[in-house]
């Protein structure tokens, strides 16, 4: 039996770190916004925006294609048992049975 090695290097655990990071842009934005951060006047709200919208696709975007490049990665092992050769091969596929109308000879 082979198993997988744990790895960080795990696709699925490099697109939930990219909706983490979503996530933390989604509440860091109003934050900042209220702090100051994006400035004063007009354009604040807008400044905000185009942060919070470009912070997420960043996360998003770069978790999903991290873990699909990551993948190449992955490392499939075989267990020791599996060397052993002690019986833990499949048995043959089975016969299959002759046709229902008996064999078939030509001419007859």
């Amino acid at each position: 039996m082979s198993t997988y090695r744990f790895s960080w290097l795990r696709p699925n655990g490099w697109s939930r770190l990219g909706g983490v990071g979503a996530v933390v842009i989604l509440f860091a934005t109003p934050m900042l916004w209220a702090l100051g951060v994006f400035g004063n006047g007009d354009d604040t709200l807008k400044r905000a925006l185009i942060f919070l919208f470009s912070g997420m696709w960043l996360f998003v975007a770069a978790g999903y294609t991290a873990g699909w490049a990551m993948r190449g990665f992955m490392v499939r092992m075989k267990d020791a048992d599996d060397e052993d050769g002690d019986g833990g091969r499949r048995p043959p596929p089975a016969m299959h049975a002759p046709p229902a109308g008996g064999i078939h000879r030509p001419g007859h």
